[in-house]
C-alpha cells in the first residue's frame, strides 16, 4: 500500500485538533507505517505537489538523510515521524515571507489566526 492508503483520524471536538493518522509508505521496497497529525500529512502532500514528488519518495529521502546524519552523529535517536515533522516545519518556515505573514494577518498580536486554535473564527462559524 502506498502513501495514499488507509488513514484513520479522530477530531477532538473541544479543540478541533485531530489525533494521529497512520499511512503506510513504501520505503526501500518495504511497507513502513508512519503516524502523524493530519496537518503534517497535508503539509507533506502540499510539499510533494510543489516539488513533483510522491510522499513515498520524499519520505525515503528524509530517511536517507537521517541515516547519513546518524553515521556522523551516533545516538541521534530521532524517529522518522519526528524527522518528518521537523522537515515540514522547516520547509514552510523557509517559504514564509514578511508579505505572506502580512496577508495571513500575523504580527498583530493574534498568533492563532487561521489555525486550529483560532477560537474567534470557530465561534463566528457557529
Amino acid at each position: 500500500m502506498s502513501s495514499d492508503g488507509n488513514s484513520k483520524t479522530g477530531v477532538d471536538q473541544s479543540t478541533g485538533v485531530a489525533s494521529l493518522a497512520s499511512r503506510t509508505l513504501k520505503l526501500s521496497g518495504r511497507d513502513v507505517s508512519i503516524r502523524l497529525e493530519p496537518s503534517y500529512w497535508e503539509g507533506l502532500d502540499e510539499i510533494c505537489r510543489r516539488e513533483d514528488l510522491t510522499v513515498d519518495e520524499l519520505c525515503e529521502d528524509v530517511r536517507e538523510r537521517m541515516e547519513q546524519q546518524a553515521r556522523r552523529l551516533p545516538r541521534s535517536g530521532v524517529s522518522l515521524a519526528n524527522a518528518l515533522r521537523v522537515f515540514v516545519v522547516g520547509y514552510f518556515r523557509q517559504a514564509a515571507t514578511e508579505r505572506g505573514h502580512a496577508r495571513a494577518g500575523h504580527g498583530q498580536g493574534r498568533p492563532f489566526i487561521a489555525t486550529p486554535f483560532d477560537t474567534l473564527s470557530a465561534i463566528s462559524d457557529n
